[in-house]
């Protein structure tokens, strides 16, 4: 399978799957080669100017600028600024650099001719791209959970929007003009807290968020889309589910809800039921030892981000943050709780021609969405998981998604009265509803690994196969479990095209460099992965 046909009478163009199966990161050959490579001699110049100003200058790291009028504490360390245009005077550059540089980029230039290049794609490809491109009636939106491309209708498309949109209690339609004057409007109270906040956010971060406010000024609204769950089914009216996404990179309150997000997340982090990732699940549950009256079982929020009232998180994380704001030394209370507001009070975007104020919950896409939902329903575990704790073996929850260690009660009558309480509990916190189950798998992966001649630069493939093959050395517990892991993916990129000559080495490097992370100490492999990042 290429792709999900959605449509109602599969009534996607069957050579569709030439192109879709492809896959979405799929890069086409451009119709030239690279010429001129002037641009990217103008970028090498000024940083090798910078590096020669500053070599020998103990203190060039350090350029944070701090205004000792309005505040003794410096603002947190941050790792937002914007982009610095400057550079060093060419006087103060020594001739030799300029020679040396020049030399270099004559002999560069050489390697670089343009010519017309050689399509990766066949001429009926060609075609069909510009066919799909501007086809009236079908779109190709992405799968929820990476689960590859799909095809519906552009009508299906728009009515499955709409089932969000409509939804009243927690999006509103708004003019243009109305969207415009909300924006600016949005735009002057994020100014006046920069006004009021600037000695705690610090001057390079009142850059970057007016800077980026300025950049969406022509176009200040957030992009609405959904994608497909298609692992959840199709449902009983007919229609497959989906999830709403507001890509607010465009928006105003963006550059402002990043800093929300550096102020949230060590909070997040601070909670009980956190965990960073898997490799982080595995070692805990490697700890375990489980009796035989424990049950595995996993936990889905229901639409956990729109159903996640803003008012009452906005009264339940406020009063968190202001009872143990000493506990959060990084954080001014007065300036993240009147951010909140700004940000979650805001979230306006355009879905085609069309406006859209959200009233209640949180917007997917939205920076600081994770760790706002993250901290929201841990205050409500705060007291329900001591609750259960005769019962809770383990509980760790990733966003909306929980997995836990039940003991079941010898009486088969006792245990269901107390398992369906459980779960009314974890239902019973400002109206968000969760499905209890035990794990199961669906796999509708279609494995759209990149091909063998797709134009990505040769590190990305050999980049996947490292990382993959050290994820399933690191996350299985047996070694006949991995090496039947790492034959199915080979087996998966061979079905791609890739020849088992040009495999067989860079899997043997991948092993080489697997074995070589898992010898080392927990502190030096997290050294390294410091390193990489």
């Amino acid at each position: 399978m290429a792709f999900h046909d959605l449509t109602p009478n599969k009534s996607a163009p069957r050579n569709a799957k030439s192109l879709l199966g492809l896959g979405p990161k799929f890069i086409c050959t451009p119709k030239f080669t690279t010429g001129s490579i002037f641009a990217s001699y103008d970028c090498l110049e000024v940083d090798f100017h910078r590096r020669v100003f500053f070599a020998g200058d103990a203190d060039s790291g350090n350029d944070t600028i701090q205004d000792d009028s309005s505040s003794s504490i410096p603002p947190p360390e941050s790792k937002l600024f914007v982009r610095s245009n400057w550079r060093p005077d060419l006087l103060d550059i020594p001739d030799w650099v300029s020679a040396r540089l020049s030399k270099f980029y004559v002999r560069v230039q050489r390697l670089y001719t343009k010519k017309q290049a050689a399509s990766n794609i066949l001429p009926f490809q060609e075609r069909l791209l510009e066919t799909l491109a501007t086809d009236p009636i079908h779109l190709y939106p992405l799968a929820d959970k990476g689960l590859g491309p799909c095809a519906v209708l552009y009508e299906q498309y728009v009515e499955d929007c709409l089932v969000h949109l409509l939804n009243t209690s927690v999006y509103e339609q708004l003019s243009e003009e109305e969207a415009r004057e909300a924006t600016t409007t949005l735009k002057a109270q994020i100014l006046q807290w920069l006004e009021d906040f600037e000695h705690v956010v610090g001057p390079k971060v009142a850059e970057f968020i007016e800077h980026h406010m300025n950049s969406n000024a022509s176009s200040p609204y957030g992009q609405f889309y959904i994608m497909y769950k298609i692992h959840k089914g199709i449902g009983k009216d007919g229609r497959w589910p989906t999830r709403p996404v507001c890509s607010d990179v465009t928006s105003i309150p963006h550059a402002l809800g990043k800093w929300v997000t550096e102020m949230l997340l060590p909070i997040a982090k601070d909670q009980p039921s956190y965990f960073k990732d898997s490799f982080v699940l595995k070692a805990l549950l490697d700890k375990l030892i489980l009796p035989p009256n424990a049950r595995l079982f996993t936990a889905d929020a229901t639409s956990m981000y729109t159903n996640i009232k803003t008012e009452a998180a906005l009264q339940e994380i406020g009063a968190f943050i202001t009872e143990h704001q000493a506990e959060y030394l990084h954080l001014d209370v007065e300036a993240v709780i009147a951010a909140l507001h700004l940000v979650f009070k805001n979230n306006i975007f355009a879905l085609g021609d069309t406006y859209w104020r959200q009233t209640s919950g949180t917007a997917m896409g939205t920076p600081p969405a994770p760790a706002w939902a993250t901290i929201f329903y841990a205050l409500h575990e705060r007291t329900m998981v001591p609750r259960w704790a005769s019962n809770l073996l383990f509980y760790k929850r990733f966003i909306d998604d929980v997995i836990g260690v039940w003991l079941t009660d010898p009486d088969p009558e006792k245990d269901r009265e107390l398992w369906e309480s459980f779960c009314k509990n974890m239902d019973s916190w400002h109206g968000m509803e969760w499905e209890c189950k035990t794990p199961s798998t669906s796999d509708l992966n279609l494995y759209l690994y990149i091909p063998p001649f797709s134009s990505h630069p040769r590190g990305v493939f050999t980049g996947t196969i490292s990382g993959q093959i050290l994820r399933i050395r690191r996350l299985c517990t047996f070694k006949t479990d991995a090496d039947e892991r790492i034959k199915e993916f080979l087996s998966r990129l061979l079905a791609r095209g890739h020849s088992a000559d040009n495999l067989l080495p860079l899997f043997k490097r991948a092993e080489e460099n697997a074995t070589a992370y898992l010898t080392r100490s927990p502190e030096e492999q997290a050294s390294k992965e410091e390193e990489v990042r």
